[in-house]
């Protein structure tokens, strides 16, 4: 019994301490009250005897209390005994240092929300289908005008950079003409809290970049912490972003196997890539200047995906290739890129698409292939009797020209 004692009273006094933090505001405007009362009454009880005294009665004495801890001092009532001098004194002092706080308090809020408004910070409740960057590049400004070049129906508003970022980075972004409407929200992007304040759940997609940027104490980041970031914040958002397509950039190649299970839908092998190009332009006359040619957002032409129309989805290739022309006038078709979205999502179709046989034997070979699923599958010119499946995009060489004015008919047709 002797040692259950000292027990609960440590935990009765972890639980004021846990109530005490949870309500703060409560506990500091109660502890002001008290103050301001006790002080009151204690003055009221010096002076009250006091036959040159003008504080007779306790409004008097809370009148006079209310006054001088709000630094009005009216000076119609006042102590005259020294121990209602002391206790005034006292209150004089938390009265100063309340009024300063306070003051303090109000003057960050309203230099807060004109640095806010000054720097544009993200209305969370505002954001649905935008895009959001996660991690910041040397080259960000370039990255960002390439993006916004790649997806002409989109404004730089609905760009949202999730990073933590210095002011003069900030500025430098913002100063730039096209990109001054540029959503930032200054914070490290591994963190969920940060994360919800971009809405990546409303988002049309993410992008991870491998940041590089030198963590709080200076130091460079090595391939392998960088790589570590990009799969914790793709973790993160597999949670609380189901259903986004998520994009991560990442350095070994080797690590993708983590961000396969987070659900991204494609990763970048920068490093990868980089070796491909170098390798395949070694194979054959001017490979470096073909790849170029159809990334380069400079150059009349593009390799995009299309939807393929719905009245040739479930179609072979073949017949596909044949109808492609009256579709998509002189877009050039390359091939298929299956098992396309959300890996929720393609999944799920799969699934739904396995089971509908009554064979068993086929069934369960239909059930192994969804396990074994690559996502974002490219096959190029396949053989004319392959047969296109739900879910699968075209794989299409653009002219840029005659894409935009695709566009621009099918804006016309939509708003007439």
């Amino acid at each position: 019994m002797e040692k259950i004692v000292p027990v609960l009273r440590q935990n009765r006094w972890v639980k004021a301490k846990l109530w005490i933090k949870a309500n703060l505001m409560v506990t500091v405007i109660f502890t002001l009250f008290m103050t301001w009362v006790g002080i009151s009454v204690s003055v009221f009880y010096f002076e009250d005897s006091v036959k040159d005294a003008n504080i007779h009665s306790l409004q008097d004495g809370l009148w006079w209390g209310i006054v001088t801890f709000l630094t009005v001092g009216y000076g119609d009532r006042y102590p005259v005994t020294g121990g209602g001098r002391l206790f005034a004194s006292l209150l004089m002092v938390v009265g100063v240092v309340t009024m300063s706080i306070v003051t303090a308090k109000i003057s960050t809020y309203f230099l807060e929300q004109a640095l806010a408004k000054g720097r544009k910070t993200v209305d969370t409740a505002k954001l649905k289908n935008h895009f959001v960057i996660c991690g910041w590049k040397e080259d960000m400004e370039d990255l960002l005008l390439h993006i916004l070049m790649c997806n002409p129906d989109m404004e730089p508003k609905n760009l949202v950079v999730v990073a933590p970022l210095s002011e003069a980075m900030v500025d430098g972004l913002k100063q730039h003409a096209v990109l001054s409407e540029v959503q930032i929200v200054i914070a490290d992007f591994i963190h969920e809290s940060n994360l919800r304040r971009a809405a990546p759940e409303r988002a049309r997609r993410i992008l991870i970049l491998a940041d590089e940027s030198p963590t709080s104490d200076g130091k460079q980041p090595s391939e392998s912490e960088v790589d570590a970031r990009t799969i914790m914040a793709a973790m993160t958002l597999s949670q609380i972003a189901r259903g986004t397509l998520v994009a991560a950039e990442i350095y070994d190649p080797k690590m993708d196997h983590y961000l396969k299970i987070a659900n991204v839908s494609e990763v970048i092998y920068t490093r990868e890539y980089s070796r491909l190009i170098l390798g395949n332009a070694t194979a054959g006359t001017g490979i470096a200047n073909v790849l170029y040619e159809i990334l380069s957002p400079q150059t009349p032409v593009k390799i995009i995906t299309t939807p393929i129309p719905e009245a040739l989805v479930g179609k072979t290739y073949g017949e596909i290739k044949l109808g492609w022309t009256s579709f998509h006038g002189r877009s050039l078709l390359l091939g298929i890129l299956e098992n396309t979205g959300n890996s929720d999502s393609v999944r799920n179709r799969a699934l739904r698409n396995a089971q509908k046989t009554a064979n068993m034997v086929e069934l369960v070979q239909n059930l192994k292939r969804v396990k074994s699923l690559r996502f974002n599958n490219p096959i190029f010119s396949p053989p004319n009797d392959f047969i296109v499946a739900e879910g699968s995009l075209a794989i299409t060489l653009e002219h840029k020209e005659e894409e935009a004015n695709a566009q621009q008919a099918g804006t016309q047709a939509t708003a007439s």
